[in-house]
């Protein structure tokens, strides 16, 4: 189950930005093979669920891609539909290199008002200073980069910028404000669900679509407070 496909001919379609209406149009006049899954590129049904959330599966139960595969393919795209419904064109797999001859390759990199965004997704464990290193590497090159990360790599990620944050900014003690969800300010992470429609979750109890996020790095309302990353 994901609420984003791919069209027949590979442009990117996200359910979530529909109507009802003109879903479940799209229902009655859609042929088998017109959308297709984004792990696997098996055709893709148009449903909704019992609560009337609109959503593409599988025509059988399986799907023949890694696991790890289909959440980095489902991710990469919910923020190309995403994108693509705010009038704006995603590159997957983009490359790159710093001035200092590093390379590097994007899962989604998009420009807007001269503005160079990577996007990069993380299913598994990714040690913090693998985080930082290429977080770093993308600022050498004028790219800023907004992770989107899986809930159980995010907690672990979580737990060391936690440690972190309080040695370096507090003397490893306390504050009595707390540190929020424990992230960095040079490290803007948030959890992804491809599987939810508010697949964007901040850590604690605020989340967002894809879109709604994506309109958050563009504004400027997804933004560091308190040790958190989120919308305002």
């Amino acid at each position: 189950m994901t609420q984003s496909a791919w069209t027949r001919d590979g442009r990117p379609v996200d359910a979530a930005a529909m109507q009802s209406a003109d879903w479940e149009a799209l229902k009655q006049s859609t042929q088998l093979g017109d959308f297709v899954m984004p792990c696997c590129r098996a055709p893709a049904v148009l449903k909704t669920s019992i609560n009337g959330l609109p959503f593409f599966a599988h025509l059988t139960d399986e799907c023949a891609t890694a696991p790890e595969t289909t959440w980095h393919k489902a991710g990469k795209a919910a923020v190309l539909a995403a994108l693509s419904a705010m009038g704006i064109e995603g590159s997957e797999e983009a490359p790159g290199r710093s001035p200092r001859g590093e390379k590097w390759e994007a899962d989604v990199l998009f420009t807007v008002a001269e503005r160079a965004i990577a996007i990069e997704l993380q299913r598994s464990y990714q040690h913090l200073r693998e985080y930082t290193r290429r977080q770093e590497r993308y600022a050498a090159s004028g790219v800023e980069c907004y992770w989107l990360v899986r809930k159980e790599a995010y907690f672990t990620l979580a737990k060391a910028t936690a440690r972190h944050l309080l040695q370096r900014d507090f003397g490893g003690v306390f504050p009595p404000g707390g540190i929020g969800t424990g992230m960095l300010p040079e490290l803007p992470a948030a959890m992804l669900d491809t599987e939810s429609p508010q697949a964007i979750n901040f850590g604690g109890l605020k989340t967002a679509t894809v879109q709604g996020w994506l309109a958050g790095l563009l504004d400027g309302t997804y933004q560091y407070r308190g040790g958190s990353w989120n919308l305002g």
